[in-house]
């Protein structure tokens, strides 16, 4: 079924009360999100008219006394009582007790309502996932994308590179392309290293993900921290290498990250399958712990001493 079929059925009113738009955050659905939210409303593709519309609602920050009050207009009786629609951007950073708030509208949703969520679903409650359609962003073959990629002016090797490793989604694979995306890889590759020959790089590590906040009104000094989005992309670089270790070990010639395959092949030499395994689990323990909205230093930290 296409996008503009399921845009259809959406404005028929022939869907599910909720329906979550599931695919990584660089799969970007909110411009789709939003034409769902106007069809169903306006019978339109026009999104700016939502803006005007009573009856549309969006969020993408959560906190629990402010969902409450979302939900709560959503059963408050009008003169002339119609349709309703929600849309909860990156549902995934939800709390815990917001996504048990959200519960128990979903158990019992009002009549004319529909509720549009986007988000990766490791984040999101399997409560929640139950109780909603759940509609995948599409993928392409990494061939495809490292076309869209070289007619952007990137060059072959590159393209070729960061199309391999976006796991058929154009928009992670155009983020990978951005110099500063380059700069990061590499300083994590670089900390890979340092640990595959015994060394620890935990200063290293949490230098690379250092990110200047947001600066106040009438502030002089720029505060840092360690960003939880980065000590993510953090993780996913060295869950590609150790995946990629992986494979050499069971005797897959095509690897994910071939400019890397010397320390791949270090990897898979220096640690058992076994060991691999344990490294991805912990690895992926830190991705979810950041879904959950922990302290991203603390995360990095924890991962990096867990690690054998």
């Amino acid at each position: 079924m296409t996008d503009d079929e399921r845009l259809q059925l959406i404005e028929d009113g022939r869907c599910p009360h909720a329906i979550l738009f599931a695919g990584p955050p660089e799969s970007d659905r909110s411009d789709y999100v939003r034409r769902a939210a106007a069809r169903y409303l306006l019978h339109t593709d026009d999104v700016e008219r939502l803006n005007s519309c009573p009856f549309y609602l969006e969020a993408s920050e959560y906190a629990v006394d402010p969902m409450r009050d979302i939900l709560r207009l959503l059963n408050a009786e009008a003169f002339e009582r119609g349709r309703r629609c929600i849309v909860l951007l990156n549902a995934q950073q939800m709390s815990v007790a917001v996504q048990n708030v959200l519960l128990k509208t979903l158990e019992e949703p009002p009549a004319d309502t529909l509720l549009l969520l986007t988000g990766v679903e490791s984040g999101i409650l399997p409560t929640i996932l139950s109780r909603c359609m759940i509609l995948r962003a599409e993928t392409e073959p990494w061939e495809a994308i490292a076309k869209r990629l070289r007619e952007r002016g990137i060059d072959a090797a590159t393209a070729e590179q960061c199309a391999r490793r976006a796991d058929g989604v154009y928009g992670r694979a155009l983020k990978a392309s951005e110099l500063e995306a380059i700069a990061f890889r590499k300083g994590t590759i670089a900390c890979m290293s340092a640990y595959c020959n015994g060394t620890r790089p935990l200063p290293e590590a949490a230098t690379l993900c250092t990110r200047i906040e947001a600066e106040e009104p009438g502030e002089t000094r720029k505060k840092t921290r360690v960003s939880a989005e980065a000590v993510d992309a953090f993780f996913d670089v060295w869950l590609d290498l150790l995946s990629d270790a992986l494979h050499v070990r069971i005797g897959w010639k095509e690897l994910r990250n071939p400019d890397c395959k010397p320390l791949v092949n270090n990897l898979s030499e220096r640690f058992t399958t076994s060991e691999i395994q344990g490294m991805i689990t912990t690895l992926l323990d830190g991705k979810r712990q950041l879904t959950y909205r922990a302290t991203a230093s603390q995360t990095l930290d924890w991962v990096l001493c867990k690690l054998p």
